[in-house]
């Protein structure tokens, strides 16, 4: 009986004491809201406490009446008794510092605190990429990120644009890493233009990416991660550094609809300057005759265009889920008649908590559609500005336009209209509504994450994602378009694309303390990545043609020789991956990563696994002394990384390719060289940098040194016609890419009252690039863009900087004058280096300004330094249509300062008088001229971004929650240009084609209003 009573006491004095504790769920954030990670949450009096996870949530056992402790750096410390209610939501109002308390998204889209950052992290709010909007968000990123080169593409509304984060660094992809939220992006494009003369396949066209698909009112902001220290955790795909989306999410119970409206008019900006005062010879399709005045037909060309963005958007919190719902339409026409953009986004993300907040369930799914009308091209073939700018002067131009095609009884049909059969040229209104041509793009994407809350200092998760992109190109010719761009009955062009991506990890986050001095979190995790790009079906009636005229169906080809399919790029990557932080006293953070990749694309080389690891240091000086009343905040950090980048698909496990152009041929394009096992390219990257407020976070100032240093450089030579392996090309590893820079950036509040506000920011950058250790067998040099019969080409050389433009120069004495030969013709070099495509330093600057209710924003883009060609210059003066050769025949030719070359009878004897004006540019100019006399500098300041506008006082509305009205510019004007072109716009975004003008679309200056209201 004792035995039983006691039994009884012990289980009851146990229930009693446990009632006496509580478990007590709670929510730390700041003074507006939000979440507070790694705030400290300490009972008083106990050794008990917890800690807050990334969304400012924490849970804890204690007693009623107990006194909860809660404290983060840069906070003020609150206690909190415990009560009766099982729930606790604190504000912590801001001390002095917040450079102590902001939160950053980082690699796997993990959240960490700035300040333990060892590495460059640069970050825009969502209010950036949408403040003055563009089809394509990345270019509205132009200027305001140190050691970020965007440049646009000439293909026009709904065109790729191209990012480089600190300086090219691979022969074969310079493109950054595409992340949103934590997940890597596929962001492809199904083709870009690589040839300067233009593609005979439908032209030099810009396949878009799939990044200008995306939404930007989807989006709260955007983090840069630049070195390898900060992307190591992204393997070979980070390599070039990483662009991270974070998207928005709904605020526990709140609900939210938001609705914007930006519409601008788009006008044709910076062409070239023509003559009007003579015409071309009876006959002539050169304009070289006499003087006579006309008319400027190029400005009437080009029309106003339009583009209209409409975004819709509603999100609902609770505290247990959340849902966001988006829509958004772009339509625009373009400045090019015909040229037209019609885009469709539609977005949902959901997510719910269960088992008490301890499971975490996200899900989103996100679809596209694009469709382009006669997408600009660039390039000789198939573009409408080449007839334009180089029809004779003294035809009447609106004769051609009204009477693009004319019937001929001979066959029966309409047929082109214009006065010259040269392959470069067509009636430009033929091009636009008898070549038309239409893309289409589809991008759907699909996730699904789970995350485990497994106790106070664990959790794990886990995300799998799905993306598929596909693209469509459909070209009708009709017959009489010129003949090297079709057959005699027509040609009818169509091209389909799929890509996708499986990605899927499994990661374990753990956010603990050993003490109250040393604090530790980590990441443990495993991933995969499965991609398959750009397989591609190909129909082309060319080159047995159409059996019957323009009738545009495969049933009509005359055989199958120019279909085929083709896979594009097949690989796998399995991953595993950890990285820690260790904090000292809230002063001192270590970090340390790893992870080790297994590459499909390495199949037969004898490893297809490679390790990086990374090691970073951050001291906050500032926590660590006592410093004067006018320093904030003071850091110093270092870091160090090894990164790889495995090589492309199908060079280690060579397969067939079958092309129109040889369809005998099917031999691999390109396999490893004999003797030899190809290896990733691998770069050691180190990055010293350190961060200072003052004034109590008035003024700031960041500065950044990185050395990054690419070896086993992907290249590849001519095969032997008769190697056993049957190979077009051998592919090994060799040369090295050094990327050498600074950063700096620096925030203030220049003026910060009730009133009147202003903020601005500076960034700077510099990045020298040098390449060695090309083979000599390859002479040094790798050419990117072969000329042709052009003479421009783009080119990797040792000890010169990657992007060397070469071309032909007029041939020079020691004295710097042009040498004649006996006929008084000029001699001209061979290919050499005539500019570098690099700038030698970019600078941006944004300004902010607030006075009551009005708002002004603007961003200056500078680019100073480096080199760009026109080969539009240089063919329209060989055509006579340009305003130099006016000018000169005007003059009575060409001041040159020349003399007749040695070995010819009159060696040494100058040149008499003044040049012929057509004989001078019919051999300087022209795409086989010496193109080095169009070298300009790239050198530019440009007024980038602009928005006025007004915020409406609407406090007492029961309707709407805000509403502002701006009015915005994009591109509106050059401070300074040298060239004759916009310098800026790129005419592709792969490493072909850089530092050239080749009848490129002209850039577009815009203006309009932005209207966004929130209910």
């Amino acid at each position: 009986m004792r035995k039983i009573f006691l039994i009884v006491m012990i289980i009851f004095t146990t229930q009693v004491t446990l009632a006496q504790s509580k478990k007590i769920n709670g929510f730390v954030s700041d003074a507006t809201g939000a979440p507070i990670s790694g705030a400290n949450v300490n009972v008083k009096g106990e050794t008990n406490g917890a800690s807050t996870d990334f969304d400012g949530k924490f849970s804890i056992e204690v007693k009623p009446g107990a006194t909860l402790v809660i404290s983060y750096i840069g906070y003020e410390t609150r206690n909190v008794v415990v009560g009766e209610s099982s729930t606790i939501d604190v504000k912590l109002n801001s001390a002095a510092s917040t450079a102590l308390t902001e939160v950053v998204v980082t690699s796997l889209g993990i959240k960490k605190s700035k300040k333990s950052l060892t590495y460059s992290a640069q970050e825009l709010k969502g209010e950036d990429l949408v403040r003055a909007k563009d089809p394509n968000l990345m270019n509205t990123i132009a200027g305001k990120i140190a050691g970020v080169a965007v440049t646009k593409s000439a293909g026009g509304t709904g065109g790729s644009t191209k990012v480089t984060i600190r300086g090219n660094s691979s022969t074969t992809n310079n493109n950054p890493l595409y992340v949103v939220d934590g997940v890597p992006m596929l962001n492809i494009s199904s083709i870009q233009p690589n040839d300067s003369f233009g593609n005979t396949q439908g032209g030099n066209r810009d396949g878009g990416d799939v990044i200008g698909l995306l939404n930007p009112d989807d989006y709260d902001g955007m983090t840069v991660l630049k070195g390898a220290s900060a992307t190591a955790l992204y393997g070979s795909q980070g390599a070039r550094g990483v662009v991270l989306l974070t998207s928005k999410k709904a605020k526990e119970g709140v609900s939210t609809f938001r609705a914007s409206s930006n519409t601008t008019v788009e006008t044709a900006a910076y062409l070239p300057k023509f003559q009007t005062s003579y015409i071309a010879k009876p006959g002539a399709d050169e304009s070289w005759g006499a003087a006579q005045s006309t008319p400027d037909h190029t400005r009437d060309f080009f029309e106003t265009g339009i583009t209209q963005i409409s975004s819709f958007g509603f999100s609902t919190g609770s505290q247990n889920s959340a849902t966001n719902v988006s829509y958004a339409n772009t339509s625009a026409n373009g400045v090019l008649p015909t040229n037209s953009l019609s885009k469709n986004n539609f977005s949902i993300r959901q997510m719910g908590k269960f088992f008490g907040d301890r499971l975490t369930v996200n899900a989103n799914a996100n679809y596209t559609s694009q469709y382009v009308t006669n997408r600009p091209t660039s390039g000789l073939y198939f573009n409408p500005l080449t007839g334009l700018y180089l029809m004779p002067r003294g035809y009447d131009f609106n004769e051609y336009k009204n009477n693009f095609e004319v019937f001929d009884p001979a066959r029966n049909m309409m047929v082109q209209n214009w006065m010259t059969d040269r392959d470069i040229e067509q009636n430009p209104y033929w091009g636009l509504n008898r070549n038309k041509s239409k893309d289409g793009n589809q991008y759907m994407n699909g996730s699904v994450g789970l995350n485990y809350k497994v106790n106070n200092w664990l959790s794990v998760g886990s995300r799998y994602n799905y993306d598929r992109v596909t693209s469509q190109f459909d070209k009708e010719i009709y017959a009489t378009t010129q003949g090297t761009l079709s057959h005699v009955n027509g040609r009818y062009i169509s091209i389909d694309d799929v890509s996708t991506q499986n990605y899927g990890d499994l990661i374990a986050t753990i956010n603990t303390k050993f003490s109250d001095d040393l604090t530790f979190f980590a990441n443990v995790g495993t991933s995969f990545t499965k991609t398959s790009i750009n397989d591609e079906t190909v129909l082309d009636s060319d080159p047995s043609g159409l059996g019957i005229t323009n009738w545009f169906t495969l049933h009509n080809f005359n055989s199958n020789t120019g279909n085929y399919q083709n896979y594009g790029f097949r690989r796998e990557q399995q991953s595993v991956f950890a990285a820690a932080t260790f904090g000292y006293k809230n002063m001192l953070y270590l970090d340390v990563t790893g992870r080790n990749d297994w590459s499909s694309t390495l199949a037969n080389t004898g490893n297809m696994s490679f390790f990086y690891p990374s090691f970073g240091a951050t001291w906050l000086i500032s926590e660590t002394f006592t410093m004067p009343e006018a320093i904030t905040f003071g850091k110093v950090r270092a870091s160090y990384a090894q990164v790889g980048n495995d090589v492309p698909a199908f060079y280690t496990s060579p397969t067939s390719a079958y092309t129109a152009a040889n369809p005998q041929n099917i031999n691999p394009t390109v396999g490893p060289r004999p003797g030899t096992n190809l290896k990733p390219e691998s770069q050691d990257s180190y990055e010293l940098g350190t961060e200072w407020r003052f004034v109590n976070n008035r003024f700031g100032i960041e500065l950044t040194y990185y050395s990054n240093k690419t070896k086993d450089q992907l290249l590849t030579i001519p095969a032997p016609a008769t190697n056993a392996e049957g190979y077009q090309n051998y592919a090994y590893n060799g040369g090295i890419i050094e990327n050498k820079g600074i950063e700096v950036l620096v925030n203030a509040r220049i003026v910060d009252n009730d009133k009147f506000k202003w903020d601005a920011t500076v960034n700077y950058s510099k990045n020298n690039n040098k390449v060695s250790g090309l083979p000599e067998e390859l002479g040094g040099t790798v050419i990117l863009t072969q000329p042709g019969v052009n003479s421009y080409r783009y080119s990797l050389i040792n000890g010169r900087p990657f992007g060397v433009i070469e071309g032909i120069n007029l041939k020079r004495d020691d004295q710097g004058r042009v040498l004649l030969n006996a006929d008084g013709s000029i001699q001209k070099t061979g290919f050499e280096e005539v500019g570098n495509a690099n700038p030698d330093y970019m600078l941006g600057l944004t300004n902010s300004f607030k006075y009551g209710n009005y708002f002004l924003n603007f961003t200056i883009d500078g680019r100073f330094g480096g080199d760009v060609m026109s080969l539009t210059e240089a063919v329209n003066d060989k055509f006579g249509v340009s305003k130099a050769t006016g000018d000169a025949r005007d003059a009575g030719g060409v001041a040159i300062d020349a003399v007749y070359a040695p070995g010819t009878p009159n060696a040494g004897q100058a040149y008499a008088g003044k040049y012929p004006a057509e004989s001078y540019y019919s051999q300087v100019g022209g795409r086989e001229g010496a193109t080095g006399e169009y070298v300009y500098n790239a050198t530019n300041v440009s007024l980038r971004e602009l928005a006025l506008g007004y915020t409406f006082d609407i406090k007492n509305s029961k309707i709407f929650k805000t509403a502002n009205l701006s009015l915005v510019g994009r591109n509106l004007f050059f401070f300074y240009k040298d060239a004759p072109f916009d310098p800026n716009i790129s005419l592709s975004t792969g490493n072909g084609l850089q530092g050239i003008d080749v009848y490129a679309a002209p850039s577009t200056r815009s203006i309009g209003l932005n209207l966004n209201v929130t209910f």
